[in-house]
């Protein structure tokens, strides 16, 4: 296992961590930084609709990972598409993606996995564990060098600042400059 201190036994992801974790081509880190991890219907129409595989090949990575079994598709009760839609009817600009992974994460007790800002937002203020897509990689990587080279490559997809990575990878305890 990687760093335990970041494991969570369930969570459920959104479409933009989960896209971020197969461009890192990162998916094995489901398997180890979690009992269970998810996506919703909605998440994984998001991620693998058929026109995407063509410009964006992390499409049929997710597609093969939840035919593996890395990830599952968690169904939402009435009462959890009931708690979505309400999200998506109070909180403007926020995705319908997002708000299945609120109404799960919130009913269910998960965590979740959301990078968008406005959606963290959300998620603190009704009191849901988040996980960072950085925790999931640092959980879920056990190879200290794969490691640093799936957190560097993150902090470049997102366009993070230098220092923050450095201090990013100071924590982890690396050597590395980069």
């Amino acid at each position: 296992m990687g760093d335990s201190r970041y494991f969570t036994p369930k969570l459920v992801l959104d479409a933009s961590p989960l896209i971020y974790i197969a461009k890192l081509s990162a998916l094995d880190v489901l398997a180890v930084a979690t009992d269970e991890a998810a996506v919703t219907p909605t998440v994984l129409e998001e991620v693998t609709r058929p026109q995407l595989a063509y410009q964006h090949p992390d499409a049929v990575k997710i597609e093969q990972a939840v035919s593996r079994g890395l990830t599952g598709v968690w169904e939402l009760d009435d009462d959890e598409r009931a708690l979505a839609a309400d999200f998506t009817e109070r909180v403007p600009g926020l995705h319908h993606g997002e708000a299945e992974v609120l109404s799960l994460a919130v009913s269910r007790s998960v965590a979740a996995v959301i990078f968008e800002r406005q959606a963290r937002r959300v998620a603190r203020t009704l009191g849901a564990e988040l996980v960072d897509v950085v925790e999931l990689l640092v959980a879920g990587t056990p190879e200290p060098e794969l490691r640093e080279d799936r957190v560097i490559r993150f902090a470049r997809l997102v366009n993070m600042r230098f220092d923050h990575v450095a201090q990013l990878l100071a924590r982890l305890g690396s050597r590395r400059i980069i």
